[in-house]
């Protein structure tokens, strides 16, 4: 399958190798099958697939090899938000020692996680929700990014810096 409007740098717009992917995430076998067009994908519409695809595309870069979190969290699907990746990258293509702030991080921590992954940038995630963040730190942990990736709380829903940055990181 072939992913239509993809970064050009993208490693995933060429589309997906399955059997590659098998050997990235085994579980992912399960869900493999050919559709009625006759090619070998999944079926995007049952969540369970889409996220052991998505699990098998993270564990294709060598610093990812766990990615757990409740099925009550939704799955972000990683060809798009690699984009985002690589879309920043091209702004910052100058810049050295790249140090992300990344607002809202959710449970699955994913721009950090594809920002240490691709380029290994350093982040500073944020969130309001203590269970998003313990879910995001277990992952951060699992995969032994917590020099690159460090999680903080914001207490104050009506504030999105303040009590987040320090001084020094200004």
């Amino acid at each position: 399958m072939k992913e239509k409007g993809l970064h050009p740098k993208n490693k995933f717009n060429k589309g997906y190798d399955f059997d590659a992917l098998i050997v990235e995430n085994p579980l992912l076998k399960e869900f493999v099958l050919e559709n009625k067009f006759g090619s070998i994908s999944i079926d995007f519409s049952n969540p369970n697939a889409v996220k052991e695809l998505n699990k098998a595309l993270l564990f294709s870069y060598d610093k990812l090899n766990l990615w757990n979190f409740s099925d009550e969290n939704l799955c972000p699907p990683i060809p798009g938000r690699l984009d985002y990746i690589h879309h920043l990258s091209d702004l910052l293509s100058e810049e050295k020692d790249i140090k992300i702030l990344d607002i809202g991080t959710g449970a699955t921590c994913i721009y950090p996680l594809l920002g240490v992954a691709e380029f290994n940038w350093n982040f500073i995630a944020t969130d309001i929700d203590l269970d998003s963040l313990d879910s995001a730190q277990d992952i951060i942990d699992d995969n032994n990014l917590d020099a690159n990736i460090k999680l903080r709380q914001q207490f104050d829903e009506q504030q999105i810096l303040k009590g987040i940055l320090l001084k020094l990181e200004l």
